[in-house]
């Protein structure tokens, strides 16, 4: 709730994102952020401050430091040390640990899957507008806009033809591509006279020339396409982080083995706490500006006002 209120409140007409955003940004940042000593030390950092001073804060420490240490126990990292967790995978039948970070072939495989999971919450956003739209009877929402059916439409087309290219097939002929790319664009460029049609409204607002409409709907159109693009590169930063967080653990331990007795243990420790200081507020930041980017410009506009009772505003 904290979070939501940085973006807005929720109107009455509005879908509550909190929930939504409480599992996604639990996710995201266990997965950016996995190592399993560093996650038990922000949970216990969050029980504390929600017990003493900060509850809201202090809660949601408690429940992003699990999630970074059960993604820790996939990437077999604690505290930066990732062969400390070996002996447990070999008890457990495992040859190696589930997920090895710093593998070639795996940094591949996670830009793939910061991919695919942008992916599909983008899509779930849209659904999210589509069901708000069904629900406030405004069909220019539900139907006709980028982030109503006929977005969904045009984006899964895409997204299926990209993967078809890669895979080396051809999955859309002439018909399909015209039903699924063509038309859908052509319904979000003629939105908001269609809206105004399905009102009983003339197609056009009275005193805007045909050829204003065009040009200026034609920009839109253009950002409105670039706009799927660049969203979903965006969740590359999931991916990227990390591996960005196993590589500044492997240079704390690389200055580590260069000390000598209690330095290197300071430095252990010195480092730990400059990576979880550093990059655990710079990860909370990314997955804020994905959820609130990403997500929330598809479905939710947070021009709510706060509820205040009455018997609160009395002397």
């Amino acid at each position: 709730e904290m979070f939501v209120e940085m973006y807005g409140v929720p109107s009455y007409e509005e879908i509550d994102p909190t929930s939504f955003l409480a599992v996604s940004y639990t996710l995201l940042f266990g997965i950016m952020f996995g190592d399993l000593g560093q996650g038990i030390v922000i949970a216990l950092l969050g029980l504390f401050l929600a017990r003493r001073k900060n509850r809201a804060f202090g809660q949601i420490l408690i429940r992003i430091g699990a999630s970074s240490a059960a993604f820790g126990l996939l990437y077999g990292s604690v505290f930066g040390l990732e062969n400390l967790l070996d002996p447990l995978y070999h008890a457990l039948g495992f040859a190696e640990k589930p997920i090895e970070i710093m593998n070639p072939i795996t940094m591949n495989n996670l830009l793939f899957f910061a991919i695919g999971m942008g992916v599909v919450l983008i899509v779930l956003s849209i659904c999210m507008n589509i069901a708000l739209g069904i629900k406030t009877h405004d069909v220019e929402r539900a139907v006709f806009s980028q982030n109503g059916l006929a977005g969904l439409v045009f984006y899964s087309a895409v997204l299926t033809g990209v993967v078809g290219i890669v895979l080396g097939k051809n999955w859309f002929g002439n018909p399909m591509l015209l039903a699924c790319c063509v038309l859908p664009v052509l319904v979000i460029f003629l939105k908001e006279p269609l809206g105004r049609l399905i009102r009983g409204d003339s197609f056009l607002p009275r005193g805007e020339s045909l050829g204003g409409f065009l040009v200026e709907g034609v920009f839109e159109l253009l950002e409105v396409l670039l706009s799927f693009v660049t969203n979903t590169m965006s969740f590359l930063r999931v991916g990227g982080f990390v591996i960005s967080h196993a590589g500044m653990m492997a240079v704390v331990l690389t200055l580590t083995d260069m000390m000598q007795g209690s330095g290197s243990v300071l430095m252990l420790i010195g480092g730990n706490i400059f990576v979880m200081a550093l990059e655990g507020f710079i990860v909370g930041i990314q997955v804020l500006r994905l959820e609130f980017y990403e997500m929330f410009s598809h479905y939710f506009e947070g021009q709510g006002i706060p509820f205040s009772s009455l018997s609160a505003q009395r002397p």
